[in-house]
């Protein structure tokens, strides 16, 4: 066999190496490394890709070249070509590797890219994908042994599990109920005092009832219940506790439905302004939920995008014209191909007034309550145009065949959204109300609904705690209860010492590829699912479901959005700036492949710091807002995509953009 067509093998599980046909190590460091690595997990990459990630310093065209003298210099050592050399790259097939075997050591143990930020990074989000594998793969084995009767067998298997996260307390059952089984209950009972005190010196948590409850039937010597069949956080007990304390709200709320005027509720982050309103509206028999999402402003009709999809979605045999339906076209692609871009107030006006038709065929058919959450986050061509089809739809008439409920958080409104909202209010069209934190009966009788182990006097602390505040309540209550016994009174609780640090304790439970899947929804911030998150992590799809029932049983995840922004926000925070770079660049590659918004994708490439990337996405986006007629976004995007040719180091490109906005936004 000629050097040529011998087989070589890369083994990237512990140390790293590359064994030549003969079987014997070859030198391969640094940076050809770091390439034939990326290149076996990643499958393929682009030159320009992987030249930016291992010479990102170096201006483009020089980087790629020192890709290929690299490659060339190490086809002339060893007499083989490992790597198959185009515009897209690939591993060639006389290379295998041992990543998919049953092998266990860490990837690339001992490699230090820590002068490559943007490598090592890479490297870290790897590692977690193969734990987060792995963990999902062992677990399944180690039940169908544990199943079969397998016990030592599928001790060993857990172990496995042990090592890669000693935290998780599925794991710690696993193994004190093998151990147990094993007639070992001494081992069992101490891998548990093991446990509770890492869950305590490292989250200040204890460990969860049904680890308690395990270490006490162990005690016992009593029979143990079957194994649960799953590696999910076991669900809490559903609190979905009654409303309290807004009896003034409610009541301000009725004169407002009455009387045929738009409800606005405000109030600070946390205080449980969706949750009034969607018990009003099912008080008032039930109706739609919109809601702008992080990432919508800037955007122009990004949230009207959404809204529309789901009105047609839920009343599909609209009876709309074809004019109509091709003016939806602008914002709703699957409706057909839209008509030219909007040149005047007249051709904007002839738009709006498709959605005005299409929202009346719908409160037509049975549309007749709405609310509209998080109305801080949407954009303003969408709130523009929304008063635009109110407006024509008689709002704030009393015979009006619809009512309207709006939320937004105190505080965060755009400066054109606050114009609109107290042009309204002067108008008598909505009625301002705000919603505040509990008052203190109002707390204890909220404690009181939540099944807590008893204390006396824990509802006054926690009414104290928490300020009145229904999320961190929850929160620290869903705390309590998963450490088990409280302290005698005078004694401190057992929480740490804000909302996001008790979230955070919740989420260092998660298994680990339930965090990478939260993670990943966080970073893309919204309008995600579970196949998109899928295909950010390449992660299989089966896996991410998994993840996802773990994150929807934990109370992180509620369908295809978070329990609440409090837990996105915690998530991103835990992540390092190099991680979420790196992310945002991967979210990016992700929705470019797809039909994403232009601006979407270009603040993903930019808060990626990839400037080169983000510049041309940004002047796409502002040609789409001018093909809406939305000046003032087009310019803001043109801007962008100058000021990110500049940093990419093309003054050349950032003159020619600026020329173009200042003639109108003429074509690319």
């Amino acid at each position: 066999m000629s050097p040529s067509n011998a087989c070589w093998h890369l083994k990237v599980l512990g140390p790293p190496q590359l064994l030549g046909p003969d079987g014997q190590p070859q030198r391969c460091d640094g940076k050809l490394l770091a390439a034939l690595a990326f290149l076996a997990l990643e499958g393929q990459a682009t030159r320009t890709q992987l030249a930016g990630l291992l010479w990102p310093d170096t201006p483009e065209a020089g980087a790629r070249n020192n890709l290929v003298h690299l490659l060339r210099r190490a086809e002339a050592q060893w007499g083989a070509a490992l790597v198959q050399i185009g515009d897209i790259l690939r591993l060639a097939p006389i290379v295998t590797s041992d990543l998919h075997g049953e092998g266990e050591g860490e990837l690339l143990r001992g490699v230090d890219w820590s002068a490559q930020p943007e490598l090592q990074d890479w490297l870290l989000v790897q590692r977690e994908r193969l734990n987060a594998s792995r963990t999902a793969r062992w677990r399944a084995q180690a039940q169908t042994l544990m199943d079969a009767g397998q016990l030592e067998d599928a001790l060993g298997v857990t172990e496995r599990l042990y090592h890669l996260n000693p935290a998780s307390e599925d794991t710690l059952r696993r193994r004190m109920r093998l151990h147990y089984l094993l007639g070992r209950p001494a081992e069992a009972l101490a891998l548990y005092h093991e446990g509770a005190e890492r869950l305590r010196t490292e989250f200040r948590t204890a460990p969860l009832p049904e680890t308690q409850a395990l270490a006490r039937d162990i005690e016992r010597g009593t029979a143990l219940p079957p194994a649960a069949h799953t590696g999910t956080t076991p669900k809490s007990p559903l609190m979905n506790p009654t409303l309290v304390g807004r009896e003034e709200q409610w009541a301000r709320m009725e004169a407002a439905w009455a009387a045929g005027r738009g409800i606005v509720l405000s109030g600070p982050p946390g205080v449980g302004k969706t949750r009034l309103a969607l018990d009003f509206l099912d008080a008032h028999g039930g109706g739609m939920r919109f809601q702008g999402r992080l990432g919508d402003a800037g955007l122009p009709y990004a949230t009207h995008a959404r809204t529309y999809r789901q009105v047609l979605e839920a009343y599909p045999h609209l009876n709309l014209d074809g004019a109509h339906l091709q003016e939806l076209a602008r914002i709703l692609p699957h409706l057909g191909a839209p008509p030219a871009p909007i040149r005047d107030e007249n051709e904007k006006f002839q738009f709006w007034q498709a959605k005005v038709q299409a929202l009346q065929a719908a409160i037509a058919q049975g549309l007749r309550h709405m609310v509209f959450d998080d109305v801080q986050y949407m954009d303003d061509a969408s709130i523009e145009a929304g008063g635009f089809v109110f407006a024509h739809l008689g709002w704030g008439d009393p015979a009006a065949p619809y009512r309207t409920i709006h939320i937004f958080r105190q505080g965060e409104l755009s400066p054109f959204q606050q114009g609109l909202l107290d042009a309204m209010t002067a108008a008598g069209l909505v009625d301002l109300i705000e919603v505040g934190p509990l008052d203190e009966a109002a707390t204890a009788q909220l404690v009181g609904q939540l099944q807590l182990p008893h204390r006396s006097g824990l509802a006054a602390d926690l009414a104290r705690y928490t300020g009145g505040n229904p999320l961190l309540l929850l929160e620290a209550a869903r705390s309590l209860r998963e450490a088990g016994d409280l302290p005698r009174l005078g004694g401190a609780l057992p929480l740490p010492e804000s909302a996001a640090q008790v979230t955070a304790s919740r989420l260092a439970r998660l298994s680990p590829a339930a965090l990478q899947v939260a993670r990943a929804a966080a970073v893309l911030g919204s309008d995600f699912d579970l196949e998109l998150v899928a295909q950010v992590l390449g992660m299989p799809l089966l896996e991410t479901a998994g993840a996802w029932e773990e994150l929807e049983a934990a109370q992180v995840m509620r369908g295809s959005q978070f329990e609440h922004d409090l837990v996105a926000e915690v998530l991103l925070s835990s992540l390092s700036g190099a991680v979420r770079r790196l992310l945002h660049r991967t979210v990016a590659r992700t929705l470019a492949s797809g039909a994403a918004a232009p601006g979407r994708v270009a603040r993903h490439w930019e808060a990626g710091g990839d400037a080169r990337e983000a510049a041309p996405w940004f002047e796409r986006a502002a040609q789409d807002a001018w093909s809406t007629y939305r000046t003032a976004e087009a310019l803001a995007y043109g801007e962008a995509a100058a000021t990110a040719y500049e940093a990419a180091g093309q003054p050349e490109l950032a003159g020619a953009v600026r020329q173009r906005m200042a003639g109108g936004g003429t074509p690319m």
